[in-house]
This record gives C-alpha cells, sequence and structure tokens, in this order.
C-alpha cells in the first residue's frame, strides 16, 4: 500500500464476490439500498385464444408477453456476455497492475439452458478488480451488465461505495466485496417473428383505442423494445405488419398482452351519405317550396335559431312558388341568385301566398328576409379582436 498523505495517488485491490439478481422491480441503477430477494415461481402461462394463421402467414400464434416473468425468461436466454467494472472520476490509469474493467462470453453449461447461478458465478471470477485513485473521498461505481451477443444489456446492478479510513490513515474498501443487485432492464427485447414493424396500441377502460404509437426497434438485434410494465396488460394490443414485397401487400397480426394470442380483426364495408346543416337542399326541379316547421330540413335549421339557406335546381324552365314563415311570423321576403350569377335579386312575400317567378334551367340559392327570426345583435370591441 502507498504512502497516506493526502495528496498521494491510492492503491486499492477490490474484489467482487456477489451478484444477486432482482426482479422485483425495474432499474437500470442501483444504490445503497436494503430489501430481501423476490422469490419468483414458475409462471402460469394464459391459455391462448389464437386466430387461426394462415400456413403462409409468417407470424407467431402468440408471443411471450404475458407476464414480467415470462418475458425475462425469455431474455436469460439472450445472454451471452457479462461485464463488469469499476469507476471514479478520481482514477488514474497507466499502472500495468490497474485493472478497472472485464468481460467474458458466457455458455450455458447445459446447451441453450441458461442459469442465472452460472452467469452470477462468472462474474465473481472475472471480477479481481484494482484500481488507482487521487482522491479517496470520491464516490466509486461498480457496474454489473448481463448482455445480449450485440452487447445490448438485458439486466444491469450498479452499486456505489466510498473507501473507509481505518485509525492508522489507510483507505480500504467498506468489505471485501461489494455486492451489486441486478435488475432487468425496464424494456426487454421481444422477438416479433416475421414483423417489419410493429404498433402498440393503449385501450381505454371501455375498451376504446385512446392512442396508438409505433414501438422502438433495436437495430443491434432487430427485435423490439416492450417496457415490462405492458406484460399482461388486458389494454395494450400489438399490431405487427410485414410489407410483403414481391405483390405490395402488407400483412399484419394483432396480440393480446394479456394473452399473448393473436386476435381477429374485423372487416366491414360503409359508404357515406352526408346533410349539410342549416342548408335546405330541394329535390331537383321540385318548383312549390315551402319553408316552415312542417317541413324536416327546414325545421331542424330553424329549431337552432338558423335561417337557412335554400337550395332550388331547375332542369329545364319553370315557374317557381316559394313561401316561408314559422308561428311568430312570415318572411318579409327573400333574395334570389343563379348559381353563376354575382348580384342578388330581391322578392317580397304575401302573407299566405307563395311568391312566383319564371326561372330557367339553373342551380339557384335562396335567402329568406325575415323581420326578426335569426337576426344577430353581435358587436365587436374598438381594438377589432372580438365582440362585446
Amino acid at each position: 500500500m502507498k504512502t497516506n498523505k493526502r495528496n498521494a495517488v491510492w492503491s486499492v485491490m477490490l474484489f467482487i464476490v456477489s451478484a444477486l439478481p432482482i426482479f422485483g422491480q425495474a432499474n437500470n441503477g442501483g444504490g445503497g439500498g436494503g430489501g430481501g430477494t423476490t422469490t419468483v415461481s414458475p409462471p402460469t402461462i394464459t391459455p391462448t385464444v389464437a386466430q387461426p394463421v394462415k400456413e403462409s402467414d409468417g407470424f407467431a400464434p402468440t408471443l411471450p408477453i404475458t407476464s414480467r416473468e415470462v418475458l425475462l425468461a425469455n431474455n436469460k436466454r439472450l445472454i451471452t456476455t457479462v461485464a463488469t467494472g469499476v469507476n471514479s472520476s478520481g482514477f488514474v490509469y497507466g499502472d500495468p497492475g490497474v485493472k478497472t474493467y472485464a468481460e467474458k462470453a458466457y455458455v450455458p453449461s447445459m446447451a441453450g439452458q441458461p442459469d442465472f447461478s452460472e452467469i452470477n458465478a462468472l462474474v465473481v471470477s472475472i471480477g479481481n478488480f484494482v484500481f488507482e485513485t487521487r482522491n479517496p473521498d470520491d464516490n466509486i461505481e461498480m457496474r454489473v451488465t448481463y448482455q445480449t451477443k450485440q452487447g445490448r444489456a438485458v439486466f444491469q446492478g450498479i452499486q456505489y461505495f466510498k473507501l473507509v479510513q481505518n485509525p492508522n490513515g489507510i483507505y480500504a474498501p467498506p468489505s471485501p466485496s461489494i455486492n451489486v443487485r441486478i435488475y432487468p432492464s425496464d424494456e426487454q427485447l421481444l422477438n416479433v417473428p416475421g414483423a417489419d414493424w410493429v404498433e402498440v396500441s393503449f385501450l381505454s377502460e371501455k375498451g376504446e383505442t385512446v392512442q396508438t404509437q409505433q414501438m422502438k426497434r433495436d437495430e443491434q438485434t432487430g427485435m423490439f423494445f416492450f417496457p415490462l410494465s405492458w406484460a399482461g396488460l388486458k389494454n395494450i394490443q400489438l399490431t405487427a405488419y410485414r410489407q410483403n414485397q414481391d405483390n405490395g401487400t402488407t400483412a399484419k397480426a394483432v396480440y393480446s398482452a394479456q394473452t399473448g394470442g393473436r386476435q381477429p380483426t374485423v372487416t366491414r364495408s360503409v359508404i357515406p351519405s352526408v346533410s349539410i346543416e342549416n342548408t335546405v337542399i330541394v329535390p331537383a326541379d321540385k318548383n312549390v317550396v315551402t319553408i316552415n316547421m312542417s317541413d324536416e330540413q327546414s325545421a331542424r335549421s330553424l329549431r337552432n335559431g338558423v335561417s337557412p339557406l335554400v337550395q332550388i335546381t331547375f332542369r329545364s324552365p319553370l315557374r317557381l312558388s316559394f313561401y316561408a314563415e314559422i308561428p311568430s311570423e312570415v318572411a318579409n321576403g327573400f333574395w334570389m341568385r343563379q348559381g353563376n350569377q354575382s348580384n342578388w335579386n330581391y322578392f317580397t312575400i304575401n302573407k299566405g301566398q307563395g311568391t312566383t317567378i319564371d326561372l330557367g334551367a339553373g342551380v339557384y340559392d335562396i335567402i329568406i328576409d325575415w323581420p326578426t327570426f335569426g337576426r344577430r345583435e353581435d358587436s365587436f370591441s374598438n381594438d377589432g379582436h372580438g365582440k362585446n
């Protein structure tokens, strides 16, 4: 051990002897907090009600998203490398004996069956660190990650500690080993076979879609990021899409996060029908027109306190008879112009008697002149920013 003067460089040997997986919560960082280990029972896989999958469909009948445990078990299979290291802003380098980082490939002893006990032991076997620091009062970070072959961390943990000065003025770690609690990454990797892109839909308590967004894709693995908090939720749906380059069509599959199974889609046809509010469109060549509360089109507008725009269409010359009244008053008259004209012509209305006009073929607009109905008494402020 080097001298203990404050301006000296301190050399410390540190051993990792434990790395404990914790699955009770998702966390990408760690601290010095305590708490017991959560024991996870083997998950019960909910039977899926899957839409029949066509042989040429290319999508999986189910996805492993029914619970956090299922996601974690699948991501455990992706671990091919463990990495660990210590770091601090006060570290100095150059001494050949310094070792602050180590990583090693993991190969399960039973082929294709990763074992967390083996993975943890591998961390301990490679984590014999020696570091030098210019400031023994700095925080020191110890990090452990379990990675995919592409280097993506699927489980990780951080523990911070400080060197402790003993009565002789010697600085040393608080214990021979620093325990690092390993947590699953907040976003786990999800393989969606056959998908070029995936959308996630969030449903309300009524089952209505309130938001849809595209899931992020990990360019390193080609998998999709699936937050642990979504696993098993009944109000989340995933829709996988694949663009078929040969014929330009798009294949799709919808999955429930609660069951993991395929869900059917509904295909129906519908055509629009439209009605323009506050407008009365008179059937073509109808030449006797009365606007009052007994006419359904007129009444809907009149009940709203709005005088409707009236359109009439003659495909040949006809004589128009036009009349307008409501229970409280008879219209004074009306303005009329042909659709391709600019000027409006005014015609008076006599109570109880339609006004007749000979018209040529064309489309005509009529604006009714009421004594009081539908007239607005709006005024506007001096600054022109709105009415009083």
